[in-house]
């Protein structure tokens, strides 16, 4: 049996209407290449008479929390409060540095920009500069950095000078932090040195007095874990004083110290309430022991206390003048910006090719209306005169 395909209105419509586009495309063939010749023409002269721009870029990343640091190699209880912060935050930050009035003002001066971007003021200058200018922060913890400008050597050497910039205020901020932390250490220090030195003295007033006091072996063992715990407890209280006041009360690090000290305390609280009975004094327990030996236990723990303190201090003082006097880039340099070969403005292949497609579509749509616009006036024209017959 033969197979016959049916000729369907819809299919004879289709096929009519596209007979009719190429009928129309065969018409005015002529209006759809000349419009073709004219754009493109017009957009290619257009493209190579254009200023070319370049782009340079640079690309690096912050340096890990414990690269370079001197709290890393000695291993001390203030190596989290000197770190400069978590991944994310020193990666903002960064970026804050790139993006800021200051980065742009010191390059906008340093490489004379004002008549080069035409403006009129520092401010104009320093606005064209971050319209040319790009950065990125990608998901893998680095920065990429790209400026744009019709001289690629220029470009390249604002590149890397926004990288030096970066770096300097990095450090700079970084050293501030460790001066600071110095600066407040040391306060506290001298502090712990006055308690210090006036519980020694009321232990010397009372040898001289009462002479030497043996104390029970429980009753040191017990004053030596009292004072290590307290030692520790004012210790942790020093840094977190420190955190807040130099690193501000949000910053990573007292989530740790915070949660040392609440150990701490509970172990605290726990002695409290194992020999205290019911007082807030653990000597308590060892009440029949004499009164003058319960006094010197008191004056050994409390000079036990701010001896630890200050070993603990001390430690993170010399840390912290350490910190203060290193000075080593802040930034890992992944790649430096080098002058471009190829220009990223205008990209002229492109820019033909998408300017010849709207040519055609352009031609097509005159060809179009030059067909209709005879018949239109036709039927206005017809429409007019039988509007006028049926006035009459």
């Amino acid at each position: 049996m033969d197979a016959h395909i049916e000729n369907t209105p819809a299919a004879e419509g289709g096929k009519s209407a596209f007979a009719s586009f190429l009928a129309l495309l065969w018409r005015g063939r002529l209006v759809i290449v000349g419009t073709f010749i004219v754009v493109v023409t017009v957009v290619t002269i257009a493209v190579f008479v254009m200023t070319p721009s370049f782009t340079a870029k640079a690309s690096f990343m912050p340096p890990p929390d414990d690269a370079g640091s001197v709290s890393s190699f000695l291993r001390d209880p203030l190596s989290a409060v000197l770190k400069r912060g978590s991944g994310g935050a020193v990666l903002d930050r960064l970026a804050s540095f790139l993006n800021s009035q200051t980065t742009r003002r010191i390059l906008v001066e340093r490489f004379n920009l004002w008549p080069h971007y035409k403006a009129r003021n520092l401010s104009e200058a320093m606005i064209a500069l971050e319209k040319q200018t790009r950065v990125v922060v990608t998901t893998e913890g680095t920065i990429e950095l790209a400026v744009t400008d019709r001289d690629p050597r220029l470009a390249a050497a604002l590149a890397n000078c926004y990288l030096d910039v970066v770096d300097s205020l990095f450090r700079d901020a970084q050293t501030s932090h460790a001066r600071q932390m110095r600066e407040f250490l040391e306060r506290r220090l001298n502090e712990n040195r006055r308690a210090l030195a006036e519980a020694e003295s009321t232990a010397k007033a009372f040898s001289l007095r009462y002479g030497v006091v043996a104390l029970p072996e429980q009753v040191a063992s017990l004053v030596g874990l009292m004072a290590s715990i307290e030692g520790k407890i004012m210790a942790l209280d020093v840094q977190i004083g420190a955190a807040r006041q130099v690193l501000g009360p949000d910053h990573f690090s007292l989530r740790e110290l915070t949660s040392q000290r609440e150990q701490l305390a509970a172990q605290r609280k726990a002695l409290i309430e194992t020999k205290g009975r019911g007082t807030s004094d653990p000597l308590f327990a060892f009440r029949e022991v004499p009164e003058r030996a319960l006094q010197w236990a008191r004056i050994e723990r409390e000079i036990k206390i701010q001896t630890l303190i200050q070993e603990l201090v001390l430690q993170q003082y010399e840390v912290a003048k350490l910190e203060e006097q290193r000075d080593v880039s802040s930034l890992t340099i992944i790649d430096r910006a080098t002058p471009p070969e190829i220009r990223s403005w205008p990209r002229r292949g492109r820019i033909i090719a998408i300017s010849a497609a709207i040519a055609i579509v352009w031609g097509i749509l005159l060809a179009y209306a030059l067909e209709e616009y005879p018949r239109l006036r036709r039927r206005i024209r017809e429409m007019n005169d039988l509007h006028s017959r049926s006035d009459a």
